[in-house]
């Protein structure tokens, strides 16, 4: 019995290390926006539970003048009634602008926080889509289960000599000692009772065992994909494919029914871009940014860039109509001289990077002569607190240069741990996705026809005016979410070329952060 209990718990664990590395924002749970609500500037944090139910915690830093109050509710994607009534933030004490709040986040699958603030400006509303899904499988701590076993061999021991006293003393007249006949009566009492209590255990054992089972297979996990590259090495074809069967079968709602399988929405464009596709080498020697095409939504094809050869990680970002974004991850091996040649900037969306910045450093030079400097704080980094990843382009006569949006946005950055535990896509508006945003948004009741929000979605992105082209500097709000080596690639587009900075980071253990 306690082989197979260490074996289902050897199983949780390794199925809890699949979801480590494989999660959307890989590693990195926790929502990030700054923009605007309403007249009012906000950087949002939404530190996830990571159970479902569980208490989210939110903070919010509203800059410029003092506000009056703040507000937080939760408020999933297909809800059918009203959401519940907004919870009160509490200032932060010692912090300027800082409020925070715990909210309950009941129902698992794609939600949205939103933010009201009220203040002498008047009032604003920020929507921050989450991903609620059960993530983590918490472990009893050694010192408890030491505890609790003692505490339950005494209760078990107390429970019998109870049950054996009170058969052998509770009919006798006050003063009568037992008899032998009575002593036997104890003894086949304790027998039975222990017997029952055993198989009491062994049945919570049981019950236990399958709870735990069934946790370890609600933890969220992306779409199964693969990665791999066409024959022809004239023209190397990189074919990205989402091979999970309910993905494949989504519209076939027969299949579905049989196989007790949910029914995933259609995808969205992000961006743009139905996918963005990043292929990372496991020594953080190259990557590559990458938007393939699709006819169907299950074959996502690509042409190969001329990166170097070497084994890389696959991540693959991808939005739904439900708001609800994932990041699918495979790898693949790509053979020295499939795809050789020197990385260059790309004059389309895609981009590709080879090169090992020196370690430490604040300035690098871009592929035109240009130079990005890592300007935001000098302090040391450390895990859970606020990054100041803030970042300056110059040209080469060290006059600011002057950004174009790339994909609507002024910049995209990568962050990526050394060992691939984290990753994550970043933007000035923080880690979210603006689809999602949209999709909150511009939800109307009406859109439970599949298909006509992305449409709406679609239409409302094209209409709406280009990033700000004006500035020289990008900033993009995040925290480490552990400490480790990481590497930071920041793209931007300059003069029609896409431009690609990377930087080292040490980032040290990590502390509570506060926002």
């Amino acid at each position: 019995m306690i082989r197979e209990g260490l074996r289902r718990v050897a199983v949780t664990v390794a199925l809890t290390g699949i979801y480590i590395v494989s999660s959307a924002h890989v590693g990195s749970p926790d929502a990030w926006y700054e923009g605007s609500a309403g007249p009012y500037h906000v950087t949002i944090q939404v530190k996830m539970p990571g159970v479902v139910p569980g208490v989210a915690q939110v903070f919010v830093r509203v800059s410029g003048d003092p506000v009056d109050r703040v507000t937080v509710f939760a408020n999933k994607f297909d809800a059918t009634g009203g959401a519940p009534p907004p919870e009160d933030a509490e200032r932060v004490t010692g912090e300027v602008g800082l409020w925070s709040a715990k909210l309950w986040l009941m129902a698992g699958g794609s939600n949205s926080v939103n933010v009201g603030i009220a203040g002498p400006g008047g009032s604003g509303t920020a929507v921050v889509p989450v991903l609620n899904v059960a993530t983590r499988r918490l472990e009893l701590k050694r010192g408890m289960g030491i505890g609790l076993a003692a505490t339950g061999v005494v209760l078990f021991v107390g429970l019998v000599t109870i049950v054996g006293a009170a058969a052998r003393e509770s009919t006798l007249p006050p003063g009568e000692q037992p008899s032998s006949r009575n002593y036997t009566r104890a003894r086949v009492a304790m027998g039975v009772s222990s017997l029952l209590v055993v198989l009491l255990l062994f049945g919570g054992w049981r019950w236990w065992g399958s709870e735990d089972q069934a946790f370890a297979r609600s933890i969220f996990k992306p779409l199964p994909s693969e990665a791999k590259l066409s024959d022809d090495r004239t023209s190397p074809r990189l074919d990205f494919t989402i091979i999970d069967t309910a993905w494949i079968h989504r519209s076939d709602t027969a299949w579905l029914r049989k196989h007790h399988a949910n029914s995933w929405t259609p995808l969205i464009e992000d961006h743009g871009k139905l996918m963005h596709l990043f292929l990372i080498r496991e020594d953080l020697g190259a990557m590559a940014h990458l938007h393939p095409s699709t006819s169907d939504t299950v074959h996502f094809p690509s042409t190969l860039p001329p990166i170097p050869g070497g084994r890389y990680r696959v991540f693959a970002d991808i939005v739904h109509e439900s708001g609800f974004a994932q990041t699918l991850v495979t790898s693949i091996q790509i053979p020295t001289g499939v795809a050789t040649g020197v990385a260059t900037p790309s004059e389309g969306d895609d981009s590709w990077y080879a090169g090992v910045p020196v370690r430490g450093a604040r300035v690098v030079k871009l592929a035109d002569g240009s130079t990005m400097t890592w300007a935001g704080s000098s302090v040391p980094l450390v895990a859970g607190r606020e990054a100041g990843l803030e970042f300056e382009v110059r040209n080469a006569d060290e006059s600011p240069a002057q950004l174009e949006p790339y994909m609507g946005m002024q910049a995209h950055a990568v962050v990526m741990r050394d060992d691939g535990s984290v990753f994550v896509h970043l933007h000035p508006l923080g880690t979210i996705s603006i689809a999602s945003q949209m999709a909150y948004e511009l939800r109307e009741p009406g859109d439970s026809i599949r298909g006509r929000l992305g449409k709406r979605i679609s239409a409302h992105r094209s209409g709406m005016d280009a990033a700000d082209s004006s500035t020289s500097s990008v900033s993009f709000p995040f925290a480490f979410p552990k400490e480790g080596n990481y590497r930071v690639w920041v793209q931007v587009r300059k003069d029609g070329r896409i431009l690609t900075g990377a930087f080292d980071a040490a980032v040290g253990a990590g502390v509570t952060p506060a926002g």
